[in-house]
């Protein structure tokens, strides 16, 4: 399987994601999303949001706090379990996270160990090559924070939450007594998280602060095998539709009992083929009663539904990587002829549904600057979409913007649109161009219609 190209550059310079801080020197691995990135970001959000809660008849939502009772992660098992194996090269000073270092068999066989810290490194190190690293140790994922500048005692620390779905667990029963739900229901939200990473690499893939979209379903032990089905089925679906280019990137893998994380009775995780290799952007787990289980033995509220204890099955995609993946796999070169010969072009072939703009108008020369104004403020009142305006001394340079940013159609406005009020519209991934009345409201029920085949196609999936 071919490699994606590192398209970290390329995304910088056409304002997808900036360095946090840069100009003073950079926060490590902190990336802070341009207007473009901004624009994808949100509507990937919103078609998670509209494909796993408000188009499914059983879920709600909700918007929990991001500081964390340090009883919760107690509960949860985060504070005890919640940790990645560390080894450092004694020469270069070097960290890496274990399982990153050696193959999966030798973690498998380095978990299975009982006493890991005497467990050896027989891999040279990447950065210096040489063998000297520490043995294992354990090194505690969670950040935390304190709630008085002075004064600081032990009992003021609480943490980031290092995932969205505590807040819906210890939440529980005000919610189902708030919506009156019986088995089975769901609840989603999306929202920032935090990771003490040992290593951060690969741009935005591995980030201490990243956001979540992520829904916990509750069922009965009964039906969950049902559901775990269906919702592995649901997630696989919503990313390989989002994948335009190449679908075999995408794989799924069914995680080995050793691999589990302590919260977990099965886990299914999806990968794409980064440029870097192979990386996880989703997780399908089934958590049992576990959670609610430990929160309510160790808060005495009694977490039931129908007199019993729900079993869960969470979907989890993580927001950055997900989006990482649909950038890599977007990302075209193509050698295209013009009057002038063959020249290459960039183009981001993104879904429709998450171009940064589905649409862009450009007049043609300084003089129809006014006319392609009027087009541009008349779509934005009557679009569901987003628009861009654009001017330009060439329109190829408009074209080669646009094309590499995403944008899926451009309305160029030229003479002909004052004689007959039609323009020129053009489709991203064909370059095919064709002329459409730009009258009345003509130009925004052809666009709106366009767009909203999209969403069924997507929402049938």
């Amino acid at each position: 399987m071919n490699k994606a190209k590192d398209i970290t550059s390329y995304l910088k310079n056409y304002g997808f994601f900036f360095p946090n801080a840069e100009i003073y020197q950079g926060l490590a691995k902190s990336w802070d999303c341009g207007p473009n990135s901004a624009e994808l970001k949100r509507k990937l959000k919103d078609l998670w949001w509209k494909y796993f809660i408000t188009s499914q008849p059983y879920n709600i939502s909700l918007d929990s706090s991001i500081l964390t009772h340090p009883r919760v992660l107690e509960a949860s098992g985060h504070l005890k379990e919640f940790h990645d194996w560390l080894v450092e090269c004694n020469k270069c000073k070097k960290r890496y996270r274990l399982d990153n270092l050696v193959s999966v068999k030798e973690f498998n066989d380095f978990l299975a160990l009982e006493n890991k810290s005497e467990y050896i490194v027989k891999q040279n190190c990447p950065s210096c090559d040489k063998n000297e690293f520490t043995n294992p140790r354990q090194f505690n994922l969670l950040l935390s924070s304190d709630l008085q500048i002075t004064n600081q005692k032990k009992e003021n620390i609480v943490y980031l939450r290092p995932e969205t779905c505590q807040g819906i667990f210890i939440n529980f029963s005000a919610i189902q007594r708030s919506i009156r739900k019986k088995l089975p229901f769901g609840v989603g939200q999306i929202g920032k998280s935090f990771r003490n990473e040992i290593t951060l690499h690969h741009g935005i893939f591995r980030t201490r602060e990243f956001e979540q979209m992520e829904l916990e379903f509750f069922c009965s032990l009964e039906e969950k095998e049902k559901w775990w089905e269906y919702w592995n089925q649901k997630a696989w679906s919503f990313l390989t539709s989002l994948l335009v280019n190449d679908k075999k990137k995408a794989q799924k893998k069914a995680l080995s009992q050793e691999e589990l994380p302590h919260y977990a009775k099965k886990t299914t995780d999806l990968y794409f083929q980064y440029h870097f290799g192979e990386g996880e952007l989703c997780s399908i787990s089934d958590r049992g009663d576990y959670d609610l289980k430990n929160h309510s033995e160790k808060s005495g509220e009694k977490l039931k539904v129908e007199g019993t204890t729900p079993h869960v099955i969470e979907i989890s995609f993580g927001v950055e990587r997900l989006m990482l993946a649909i950038l890599e796999d977007a990302y075209q070169e193509e050698t295209v002829k013009n009057s002038k010969g063959e020249k290459k072009r960039e183009v981001l072939k993104l879904h429709p549904l998450l171009a940064p703009y589905f649409v862009a108008v450009i007049p043609w020369k300084k003089s129809l600057r006014e006319k392609a104004q009027q087009i541009y403020q008349k779509l934005l009142t009557e679009i569901n979409f987003s628009v861009i305006y654009e001017e330009t001394d060439s329109i190829g340079k408009s074209y080669h913007y646009q094309d590499a940013i995403g944008t899926y159609y451009c309305l160029t406005v030229d003479d002909q649109t004052l004689n007959d009020e039609t323009i020129t519209v053009r489709e991203r991934d064909s370059r095919e161009q064709f002329r459409f009345s730009c009258q009345e409201q003509e130009l925004s029920q052809f666009l709106n219609q366009k767009y909203q085949e999209c969403w069924k196609k997507l929402i049938k999936i």
